[in-house]
């Protein structure tokens, strides 16, 4: 992969999964109930390669009352194999985002949704108005986690709202910014 730089938009999506490519190239792979209701739309400009999902599904002209209105699911998921050491954004209002132990840079910006970061290998920056986070790093890292209204747990063990732990002999850190969101760390 040429660029360094990564940005992935998750509209029309309900999970997007990152993984480490065993290979120097990038695979979308796209799985959705309905088929050929989602397209995949690439654009690169100077370093920065994007990655967005186009939502297909034709509106009805005699559409339906609900009593009940609720959001649909968009019953789509992808799984986004990218090479190590890359800079990832993502951005989106309702996901569930899962790093599968990412060898690179990650930048998650959704408001709402649930963060699976598994075991983070480099920085990580989380920005989200609510949902919950998930995450293991080494003690050695740096934390800085704020959370307006939500809780935040380090091994189990409750914290204060803003939470920070400096250690300038590392080069990982985890911030994560949110309004309603749970955070729970593990330290390793």
């Amino acid at each position: 992969m040429l660029v360094n730089e990564l940005e992935v938009v998750t509209y029309g999506l309900d999970d997007i999964v990152i993984e480490n490519s065993k290979s120097n190239e990038l695979e979308v792979i796209l799985l959705d109930e309905n088929p050929h209701t989602h397209n995949i739309l690439f654009k690169k400009e100077g370093e920065v390669l994007t990655i967005a999902f186009e939502l297909n599904i034709p509106t009805l002209k005699n559409e339906v009352f609900r009593k009940y209105i609720t959001r649909r699911l968009e019953r789509a998921r992808a799984v986004i194999k990218v090479p190590k050491n890359k800079h990832i954004n993502i951005h989106g209002k309702t996901i569930g985002v899962n790093s599968k132990s990412y060898a690179g840079d990650i930048d998650v910006y959704i408001e709402r949704g649930n963060i699976k970061l598994n075991t983070i290998e480099r920085n990580v920056n989380a920005r989200l108005f609510q949902g919950n986070v998930f995450a293991k790093i080494t003690s050695k890292s740096t934390l800085d986690l704020k959370t307006n209204n939500g809780t935040i747990f380090i091994n189990g063990e409750k914290k204060e709202s803003p939470f920070s732990q400096e250690n300038l002999s590392t080069s990982k850190k985890l911030t994560i910014n949110s309004i309603h969101a749970n955070i729970n760390i593990e330290l390793e």
